[in-house]
């Protein structure tokens, strides 16, 4: 008697992203198939070299936590560490709200951490996830260095030790670390600058990644009040080695998309203690003529994020 397969899907399925709500898959995958959107902006890239006349000025948005937009001058948008709620439960409820659904030319996550890893939250034209290597497209270069996240609690809560008790094991550090706790570093160049997105790295890498580094204009450093990633110092090391001019902090508390059962802490503390702006809005252009005189000027967000603005928008 032949054996008959029984595929878990039910309903009808309707073209252009139209009525497809009524599909149950029983899959975790991404749900791009389900767009109505297209990437005629990557065409006009690949023709044009971009998408607007070049403007001279890279934006920047913070969407809360790690999450950061970069545009580029010819407007190619880059969406770094989107976030979402653990979809294990055993970080408890981090975030009030959903991501919001952006639409960027290119999706990027730093490590496989729910509070990283929301590629599915976005409409992106393409993703590269946790990527090592070189990628170029329009006025844009991005080289990821692959490395190690930090894994030795530097602060007040100890969630290290709770990374040991879900693992069951007591050395959950490299060499032989599970895969959450790879970590790739993105040197962003465009506009005639370096931007280096830390994501959740490890303070002391090694010097061959130092080497791949090189000298950064922008560097996006995790620290907040609870020394969650890094500590001061940590935090301090690293933007001097970098020789940043502007330093960006992320992985802090943001009150409006965040709730204080994350044990986060606002960066203010460590801002105050640089050079610093507090900035008034979610977003801004740099040039290469506002790096000069500065050497790890702090820019703070604060609680100016794109995620609220947008759900306030509706």
């Amino acid at each position: 008697m032949r054996k008959r397969w029984v595929f878990g899907v039910t309903g009808a399925v309707a073209i252009a992203g139209v009525g497809i709500g009524a599909v149950t898959a029983n899959t975790g995958g991404l749900d791009t198939w389900m767009s109505g959107m297209n990437h005629n902006r990557i065409i006009q890239v690949q023709n044009e070299g971009g998408v607007q006349p070049d403007s001279g000025k890279v934006g920047i948005a913070f969407f809360s936590n790690s999450a950061f937009q970069v545009t580029s001058p010819k407007g190619i948008r880059i969406m770094v560490d989107p976030w979402r709620n653990d979809p294990s439960g055993a970080w408890g409820l981090w975030y009030r709200m959903e991501f919001p659904k952006a639409e960027v030319d290119i999706g990027m996550s730093t490590h496989a951490h729910f509070d990283h890893d929301a590629l599915g939250r976005l409409e992106a034209n393409m993703l590269l996830d946790r990527m090592a290597g070189t990628f170029q497209l329009g006025d844009v270069t991005i080289t990821g260095i692959a490395d190690k996240h930090q894994c030795v609690a530097p602060g007040i809560v100890a969630w290290t030790d709770a990374v040991k008790q879900f693992e069951g094991r007591d050395n959950v550090c490299p060499p032989t670390n599970a895969r959450h706790f790879d970590n790739n570093i993105y040197l962003i160049e465009t506009g005639g600058m370096r931007l280096l997105m830390w994501g959740d790295n490890r303070p002391e890498p090694p010097q061959e990644v130092w080497d791949r580094i090189g000298s950064v204009d922008v560097v996006f450093v995790p620290v907040d009040g609870s020394r969650h990633i890094l500590d001061y110092e940590q935090a301090d090391s690293v933007v001097a080695k970098t020789g940043a001019k502007i330093a960006i902090p992320h992985h802090y508390l943001v009150p409006e998309t965040t709730f204080v059962t994350s044990t986060l802490i606002p960066a203010t503390e460590w801002a105050q203690t640089h050079e610093h702006t507090m900035l008034d809005t979610a977003s801004i252009e740099i040039s290469k003529a506002d790096l000069e005189g500065k050497s790890g000027h702090v820019y703070y967000f604060g609680s100016n994020n794109m995620a609220t603005d947008m759900a306030n928008d509706g």
